[in-house]
């Protein structure tokens, strides 16, 4: 193939940047001499579940989604069985208000509390199936005015975002903080989908992983994206409520 179309949208930009050069990794690992293979990068925010679910049948060639992503159930795909963030997604910081620091001491609160996400995110139903109390509303762009407004008691992002997210997305940094004691996990891996008419990009980008893992590149470029996140975020001196993921098998 000379041309590939990632879609790359309804994401954070710091995973943008992350997927969208794992992609270029993994072809130029695999790439034939005297071929280039270039891709096109489709950032495409779709405002619905529907139109986000017939990303392939609109032309997508692969993207990056969460295992198990009921947007996707029912359709044509290759998925490819690597997680491309280890577990950091997985590790979800909450985002509070600051003046409700106390009540966040415990991760059993966050059960009780009113959780945010944004509409069609993945992650509603998971809480749903966990039995919390989740308010599913409104957009990614508009999540923090919505928390700030008491609409509900906070959000989560995954760990490999979340400070991206909290530095380019927070705008009144003394209203909403990220607690500092507490987290949700879960095993939320991130994984490439490729159109199902495509088994040979599938085994090129297999045969890719194969190849960056050997050689250290893999590494490499996780740990310049996400080594620090670990330090940074304290996620090892963090409680943690341990949920089940039902859409993984």
């Amino acid at each position: 193939m000379n041309e590939i179309n990632f879609w790359n949208g309804n994401k954070s930009s710091y995973r943008q940047l992350y997927e969208f050069e794992l992609l270029e990794l993994l072809l130029n690992a695999t790439q034939s001499s005297g071929t280039n293979t270039s891709i096109i990068n489709d950032l495409t925010d779709y405002p619905s579940a529907e139109d986000e679910g017939n990303v392939f049948e609109n032309g997508t060639d692969v993207l990056v989604t969460v295992k198990g992503n009921a947007k996707f159930a029912g359709k044509r795909f290759i998925e490819l069985p690597y997680s491309i963030t280890k577990d950091l997604l997985g590790q979800r910081i909450p985002f509070i208000r600051r003046s409700e620091l106390n009540r966040f001491g415990n991760p059993a609160e966050l059960r009780i509390a009113k959780c945010g996400v944004p509409e069609t995110w993945v992650d509603a139903e998971l809480y749903r199936q966990n039995e919390f109390n989740v308010i599913e509303s409104g957009s990614f762009e508009d999540v923090f005015e919505r928390l700030s407004d008491g609409e509900f008691d906070y959000v989560c992002f995954g760990a490999n975002e979340a400070l991206d997210i909290y530095e380019n997305r927070v705008i009144d940094k003394d209203a909403i903080i990220m607690a500092p004691d507490v987290m949700i996990e879960y095993s939320f891996p991130l994984v490439f989908y490729v159109n199902a008419d495509l088994p040979e990009l599938a085994e090129r980008l297999m045969a890719g992983f194969e190849e960056i893992s050997r050689s250290g590149a893999f590494s490499e470029l996780y740990s310049r994206y996400f080594g620090s996140f670990e330090t940074k975020l304290s996620l090892d001196n963090r409680q943690r409520l341990l949920l089940n993921n039902p859409f993984i098998a």
